[in-house]
């Protein structure tokens, strides 16, 4: 990609320079950049402009006290945002801080310039002295990114930025951790785990002097309070080692109140910069909702987004998020709509991916004017990609706040967005969810049958490229999925599986009809055991070694597995997520762990359509 061009500048119509050594004005703070980037080998690059100009205000970094000329030069702006505006004198005075503020305007900024500053004026600074926790990979690395942008120029080679996180050799952490600097530590709590539990990272900890929970509402809802826990207790005590710690984060559930009052000080400082437009953000986006019965779909998807992209005109483009309940299903449409003759790009990102794979789908997606992304909840929040037209939402969502989370991704800088919820029809107790109720869903307008009928024969030529072993894992998937719903979905087991039977051969149109085999160690960890309806198999049996649904096996150790699985060390986990393998190997796995030998499978790339074949 080449080099972007040079930013705009963001003087008042009524600023002047002040003679002819005045600084050269700069575009404002409200976003970062998220190049590729390799753990150990960052480079700092560009940052982009606001996705929020509104946020802008008249306070340049240039008016706070405290602030050295050298870091000041390094900060690619001359105007703060509201956050920073706000946060800034705060945080400077080293008071704890609780901020809520948005994605996407400019938080980064605001705990990392103060930290830096910190950093930079002390006296042989050894170990750790920032660590930055963050929620996803993606977001990481753009934290990450951002640090070393503003430790260069003066500042170079004196310190150093490490990235840690899930998808990633953790030997390579180790040693990097061991043999380079880390003055500012970005990381997910699972790798930090880890590190902790397998390398002398706590004595580099000893004196940290800032921590920073960044986006901590996802942080607790993608179930990290246990290891946020196991990190605090991991730092030195603070009566002992003093210590600023920052939390910053878009929502504040009880969840973030409990660990707020374990993470700061009785004395610390609250602070938004939430408007009454920022809390009800979703109720500026046109709803809608469509249940169709579960056979219809995938086929209801066809449609809903050839519409969107005949209403480009007037939406301002067609640039669709599709959000799936798993790994395996956001896996299942891609391979579905890759075959499918659309005419657009399509892109796939969730945890079964590999991290340079994730990397490169989310910046060939964010470089796009027009395609679809198929995403797991990987990315309902902390990636701000501008100018997505409309959010669609693919079967039951985890949660109503993640609903809203999702939806998040479009209306965004006071664009024109637009959503649509598509269930099955024994999926609609979402609809009574008290989130949900909150808001006004319309009616989707109703798919005349002889366009869904041809949508079906699209949909059903195209599964004939899907290979059986993505079928079996996505089976397994549903069925892990939907195991943790049962009490809102009013079913037995056995209910569970006659559904989940019928997906298989209504849906997926798996050979004969038959459902996919499981291993009976995969259904004992499902707690399915005795269950009738399931094909209970053998290892060899299984194409590829197995699928992966929450709380089943831990695939089989195809070839592709065998050759990246030291890549592949304890992978992140989102909600109803499977931990991840790497597509294409012996099998996927679920929470359950254990494992039989697979067959092997054929590996697949993250690209859009009509890229090259991935390895």
């Amino acid at each position: 990609m080449s080099a972007p061009g040079p930013p705009r500048h963001n003087r008042r119509p009524n600023d002047r320079p002040s003679g002819g050594n005045a600084k050269k004005p700069r575009p404002n703070a409200s976003a970062t950049s998220t190049p590729a980037l390799t753990p150990g080998q960052m480079t700092p690059a560009p940052v982009q402009q606001s996705t929020i100009a509104s946020a802008t205000t008249q306070t340049r970094f240039a008016e706070f006290d405290g602030l050295s000329p050298q870091l000041l030069a390094n900060i690619p702006f001359e105007f703060c945002t509201e956050v920073q505006a706000a946060t800034l004198p705060t945080i400077i005075k080293g008071l704890d801080v609780l901020a809520q503020a948005k994605t996407g305007t400019g938080k980064t900024l605001a705990f990392l310039v103060p930290a830096l500053q910190r950093l930079v004026t002390a006296r042989n600074p050894s170990g750790v002295s920032i660590l930055v926790l963050s929620p996803t990979r993606e977001l990481a690395q753009q934290i990450a990114v951002a640090a070393e942008g503003l430790l260069g120029g003066a500042f170079a080679g004196h310190f150093g930025v490490q990235c840690v996180v899930g998808g990633t050799n953790v030997n390579t952490d180790i040693k990097n951790l061991k043999t380079r600097r880390a003055d500012v530590l970005v990381a997910t709590p699972g790798r930090m785990i880890d590190l902790l539990e397998n390398s002398d990272l706590k004595a580099r900890l000893g004196g940290l002097p800032t921590l920073v929970l960044d986006e901590a509402d996802r942080l607790l809802d993608a179930g990290f309070r246990r290891e946020l826990l196991k990190i605090l207790e991991a730092l030195p005590d603070r009566r002992a080692v003093p210590r600023q710690t920052l939390l910053f984060s878009a929502t504040l559930p009880a969840e973030v109140h409990s660990i707020s009052s374990i993470a700061l000080l009785p004395d610390h400082r609250f602070i938004s910069t939430l408007k009454d437009e920022d809390v009800n953000a979703h109720k500026h986006v046109v709803q809608e909702s469509l249940v169709v019965e579960p056979k219809d779909v995938i086929a209801a998807t066809v449609e809903v987004l050839r519409r969107e992209e005949m209403l480009a005109g007037e939406r301002g483009g067609f640039k669709v998020m599709v959000f799936l309940p798993t790994a395996r299903a956001a896996g299942l449409y891609y391979e579905i709509f890759a075959a499918l003759p659309t005419g657009w790009p399509v892109w796939e990102i969730h945890s079964r991916l590999s991290q340079s794979k994730r990397t490169k789908a989310t910046d060939e997606f964010r470089a796009a004017d027009r395609g679809v992304l198929f995403s797991s909840d990987v990315t309902a929040r902390g990636i701000d990609v501008q100018g997505v037209t409309g959010v669609v939402q693919v079967g039951l969502p985890s949660s109503g706040e993640q609903y809203v989370h999702r939806l998040g991704r479009t209306a965004r800088a006071g664009a024109q967005g637009h959503g649509v919820l598509v269930l099955a029809d024994f999926e609609t107790f979402f609809l009574s969810d008290k989130t949900i109720k909150t808001f006004t869903l319309h009616q989707y307008p109703p798919i005349d049958p002889p366009v869904l009928s041809h949508a079906h024969a699209l949909v059903d030529q195209a599964l004939n490229s899907v290979s059986e072993e993505s079928k079996g894992q996505a089976y397994q998937a549903w069925m892990g999925y939907y195991n943790s719903n049962l009490r809102n979905l009013r079913w037995k087991q056995t209910d569970l599986v006659a559904n989940a039977n019928a997906y298989a051969r209504d849906v997926l149109k798996t050979r004969d009809g038959q459902p996919p085999g499981l291993l009976a160690k995969t259904v004992g960890k499902m707690g399915l055991k005795g269950v009738p309806g399931l094909r209970i198999v053998k290892p060899d049996d299984l194409p590829g070694g197995g699928g992966g649904g929450r709380g089943g096996q831990q695939g089989g150790q195809g070839q592709r597995q065998k050759q990246q699985q030291q890549q592949q060390v304890k992978q992140e986990q989102a909600p109803h997520q499977q931990q991840q393998q790497p597509r294409g190997g012996g099998g996927g796995g679920g929470r359950g762990g254990g494992g039989g030998r697979g067959r092997g499978g054929r590996g697949r790339g993250g690209r859009g359509r009509g890229g090259p074949p991935g390895a």
